[in-house]
């Protein structure tokens, strides 16, 4: 009975240490107005025969470029919204069978606070069975930055005040002048 429960035991828990995992490579504080890295690995690639990656960005960030790599025969690369971004590899000669880097996200931190970055993957063996792939949530720290604009009071060559003030100051002399004028004619 315990070499059942065992063997049991085993059946279940192989998959999981087997199982596809996703690892990222991104900075926990950003500025606002900085464009950061986003790095996707797949690991524990065993008999992959396609992965699927989507990134999904809370309202203070903004996909700005997408880098895939040439880790397959197939490539299908698709920049979905600016908030979210999809790559696509096909090994349908040769399926994987080691780590691989799955692409690189180029993000902008739009607005100071916390941000989230959802990872949803999923793969499939040679086979076509799908594999799930756990979801991941990464948390950033969006600060305020000195590489920020910041808008500055800086004199300005026009002011409408001071043309207010030229205009009845001209019209001003310009009274006296006729008004001492017509006194004399």
């Amino acid at each position: 009975m315990k070499m059942k429960k065992f063997l049991l035991f085993i059946f279940f828990i192989l998959p999981v240490c087997v199982a596809i995992d996703i690892s990222t490579n991104i900075p926990s504080d950003v500025k606002e107005g900085e464009i950061f890295n986003l790095e996707v690995y797949a690991k524990n690639v065993s008999n992959c025969g396609g992965l699927e990656c989507d990134i999904y960005l809370s309202d203070n960030l903004l996909v700005s470029n997408v880098t895939s790599y040439n880790v397959g025969s197939d490539l299908n690369l698709t920049l979905k919204k600016n908030r979210s971004a999809t790559i696509q590899y096909a090994f349908l000669n040769n399926p994987k069978n080691e780590d691989f880097k799955v692409g690189e996200f180029k993000i902008k931190a739009l607005k100071c606070g916390n941000a989230t970055i959802t990872i949803k993957a999923i793969a499939s063996d040679s086979e076509g069975n799908a594999i799930k792939i756990p979801q991941k949530t990464v948390n950033i720290k969006i600060t305020f930055g000195e590489s920020q604009n910041v808008e500055k009071n800086v004199p300005s060559s026009f002011n409408p005040i001071i043309v207010i003030f030229a205009v009845l100051l001209v019209g001003l002399i310009a009274y006296i002048i006729i008004k001492n004028s017509n006194v004399k004619i």
